[in-house]
Formats: C-alpha cells, structure tokens, sequence
C-alpha cells in the first residue's frame, strides 16, 4: 500500500516536472546521455547476451565507489568464473571510467529509473542470478520486484551514516519493508550495522565484513611516478590537494604560496572532485599567476617553473599518492559533500589531512586522528603550523606515514570477508530471500 502510495506521487511530479526536465535535457546535452537506458531501453546486445543466462548484477552509483570495488568485482569473477557481471552506474563519468578501468564486466549499463513501469520492462529482459550493491543505493521498486520474483539482494560495502538514518526514517513506512527484505547486508562497520538494523533490518541477515576502499592496493603507483619522472618532476616535495570542492583550490593555493618560502621544492597537484570544475580550477590558477601543468596537455615547459601540477583527467589520482609527501582530503572544509577518501592516501603511507566535515568516513578519521596518521585542518594557519615540520622533516613525515597506514591495514580483508557472505547466498539450495538466514 505504501509503495503504490509512493508510486503514484512518483508519477506525479515526474509529470509535474517534464516541462523543466525537458528544457533542461534540451539545454544540457550531457543530460542526455543515457537517457534511454535510464527510461528501460536497454541495448539489444545487452538484452541479448543475458536472454539465456543470468548475471551477477552489481551496482556502483558514482566513480569512487567504482574505483573501490574493483578487487571485490575482480574476486567475484574468479569465484564465479562462468556467471556474467553485469555492472551499473548512475552518471556518464563512471560510464567513461568503468569501460576503461573494469575488464571483469561483460556489459556495462546505466541504471533504471526507479518506476514500477521501467524497473517491470527491464527485468523483463534481464533475470539476474543475485544483484550486489554498495554503499546505501537503496531504490524501493527495483528492491521489492526482485524480492518478490525471489531473487537475493546483497549490500556490499554498505555505510549508513546518521545522516542517512535520519532520512530514512521521514520515509520509514516505505524503507522499513526494503530494508527487512534484504538477503544480505556486509557493512563497512558495527555503527553502519546498528543504524541499519534500528531502521528496520534483519539482525540475522546483517553483517560486519568492512569496507572495501580498505583493501585497495595503489597498484598504479609507479604510473604516477612515471609521469612525473616524464614531466622532470620526481625530486619535487608533492602535496596533494585530492577531490577538492570550491573554496578547497583557494586555501591549498594560499598556503602552498606560505609553505614554498619554507620547502622551495614544493610542488601542488590539484585533482577537483568534479571534472565539470576542471576549467574553473584552471582559471583560478591563470587569476592567480600560477606556472601551472595540465595532465591533459602536451609537456612543453621547464619543470622547475611548473608551481601547480592539475590533474584534469579520472582515475589517475590513486596512482600519485606513493610518492606524496602530505596529502588533503577534500569534500571536507564544508557540511555539504561529508569528505572523501582518506583511505588511499592512508594506504600508500602517506600522512593525511582534511577539514572537520568528514562523515562519509567518520570511523577511518576518528582512528587516524587518535594514532597521529592525520590532522584536521581548519584554517590556513592551523594548516600551515601542522604541515610545514612534515614538509622539513622527512623522518617525522615517514613516521606519520607509518602510522596512517598502521591504521587501513587492520581493516584489511573486507574483499574475503564479503565474497564468503555472497558466495554462502548464492550458492545456497534456496531462492526465497527468507531461506537465507
């Protein structure tokens, strides 16, 4: 009752707001991509290669969970060498990404709109053995129909923050049943677990298995420091300004320009979160006389005038931290984004700083804060007093480094831990979710 409820408003204002809609598709062909998967139009290649045999159905919603899943999709593959992986995505940049970074996937997709009529069409053309999806991608049709035609759901490297608790309960009546009907839930830790289960989830049916951006590994290391080895770059001092946001570029910029008199070596790679921000980022680096090197563009400069390395291209960030000297976690000088990844920086031993907004990894900070494996940076002051001895004491740097990744490494194993949960539901004799207990 209350999904036809919630069915019924949805169809309501996706009426109410064609109009706009159709302006701003009009306006912004970027919009457009993929709008007829979106609307359940899938390729027929795609609706052909699973017409006779069912996928793992994994969904990744933006580009760092993508980038995060890839040992756990590599894992799945080797586990089930001869089910498909079929793996879907909510925007155009994890579209680009997931085709040049992800080879364990026979078919790539944009995911369904949320509406009884899209989600019925493309289940009718996809059956899949089980559907993986991480984070807190929780979409009440497409749930329900699968947990009505029996077919597992599984939330892997799942968070739920306070944040999102509270939002989920204004709509209790309608995500309490979605939640109770998972088959599995393997959540990044014991707080994500307790909130879930308080909103309504099986007790028996969720489990602590951790967080995979844990278990990556910075196997592209040494790519980034071939590039910078290219650009005449590699004996540079490098801070890492990583998916920044705006106002993040102007206090790296200010307090690199302070560090410089102190660490003349110092170099600043600039990665924005967004690639839509990639120009306005280089704008601020032209307004503020800045020597700067785009990635994208041909080497045609002396390495010692470059100032500021921008990182305008994807998926190349993770590559660069082995050989960073301090590297800021941007997404967390305000409330809005929750902060980004602190985890892989952490994991190539490098010190890391961020702001004081940092739920979206609030367990990881609290460590790194308690063991000295990072700092909070509040202002350019505090910024500055907290970096510069790290930037002259490569000893103290080291020690930092050390302790930062002392922290990820006793998380390791969230890939095993979870691929035994999904391979226990999958290969179980039943196929009603309620068998799975």
């Amino acid at each position: 009752m209350v999904l036809a409820l919630y069915n019924l408003i949805l169809t309501f204002l996706a009426l109410l707001a064609l109009p706009v809609v159709t302006v701003v598709l009009l306006l912004r062909p970027r919009y457009r991509l993929g709008l007829r998967q979106r609307l359940g139009f899938l390729p027929e290649e795609v609706a052909q290669r699973f017409a006779t045999q069912a996928p793992l159905w994994v969904h990744v919603p933006s580009v760092g969970e993508l980038l995060a899943t890839r040992p756990f999709l590599h894992a799945l593959k080797q586990a089930f060498p001869t089910t498909p992986i079929l793996l879907s995505y909510l925007t155009p940049t994890t579209y680009e990404t997931a085709h040049e970074k992800v080879s364990e996937a026979e078919a790539i997709i944009y995911f369904p709109l949320d509406h009884p009529w899209i989600i019925a069409r493309v289940l009718r053309r996809i059956t899949p053995r089980a559907v993986l999806f991480t984070e807190t991608e929780m979409w009440p049709n497409f749930l329900a129909t699968l947990h009505q035609q029996g077919k597992p759901t599984i939330l892997v490297s799942g968070r739920f923050s306070t944040r999102a608790s509270s939002r989920y309960r204004l709509l209790s009546p309608l995500f309490t049943p979605i939640f109770r009907h998972l088959t599995r839930s393997c959540m990044q830790t014991q707080a994500d677990a307790d909130r879930l289960i308080q909103a309504g989830a099986s007790s028996a049916h969720v489990v602590v298995t951790g967080n995979f951006k844990v278990d990556g590994v910075a196997k592209e290391g040494a790519q980034g420091q071939k590039i910078l080895v290219t650009l005449g770059m590699a004996d540079r001092i490098l801070l890492i300004g990583a998916s920044t946001h705006p106002g993040e570029e102007t206090l790296l910029l200010n307090i690199f320009r302070r560090l410089r008199e102190s660490v003349p070596r110092l170099l600043l790679l600039l990665a924005p979160r967004h690639p839509q921000r990639f120009a306005e980022v280089e704008q601020l680096l032209k307004v503020g006389g800045y020597r700067y090197h785009k990635r994208s563009q041909p080497v045609n400069f002396t390495p010692t005038e470059v100032e500021v390395f921008l990182l305008d291209t994807l998926g190349e960030l993770v590559s660069f931290y082995p050989g960073a000297a301090l590297t800021f976690v941007g997404g967390s000088l305000g409330k809005g984004p929750g902060g980004h990844n602190v985890i892989e920086p952490a994991l190539a031993s490098v010190p890391v700083c961020f702001g004081p907004y940092t739920r979206n990894f609030s367990t990881v900070v609290e460590e790194l804060l308690r063991d000295g494996g990072g700092f909070v940076v509040r202002d350019e002051d505090s910024f500055y007093q907290q970096a510069l001895p790290l930037f002259i004491d490569e000893k103290r740097r080291q020690e930092v480094g050390a302790r930062a990744f002392a922290v990820i490494q006793r998380g390791q194993g969230a890939v095993e831990r979870t691929l035994a949960v999904v391979r226990n539901v999958i290969e179980s004799p039943c196929t009603r979710n309620t068998c799975n207990t």
